[in-house]
């Protein structure tokens, strides 16, 4: 999945979970409104909609808090790694 895909895909979840209208790749989703419960929330309602095998943490959030930065480490956490012997 593309970092641009991924975007287009937790923008729309980020937006309703947060209440606004729109949300672009550099807005911080805690300076948009958001804390800790909602992060949770929020992590858990991605994790359901893109049926994501990686566990996302409140600490991935609070450590990549903008939409482009969250997108990167989802990104990170179901990249083929030489470990599993997918690449």
């Amino acid at each position: 999945m593309t970092d641009h895909a991924l975007l287009d895909q937790l923008a729309p979840i980020w937006a309703q979970a947060l209440g606004v209208k729109s949300v672009g790749p550099d807005d911080n989703f805690f300076a948009l409104g958001g804390h800790s419960l909602l992060a949770v929330k929020t992590i858990g309602a991605i994790q359901e909609q893109l049926a994501l095998d990686a566990e996302l943490s409140l600490a991935d959030l609070i450590e990549n808090p903008t939409l482009a930065g969250f997108a990167g480490r989802i990104a990170e956490l179901t990249a083929p790694s030489e470990e599993s012997g997918v690449l």
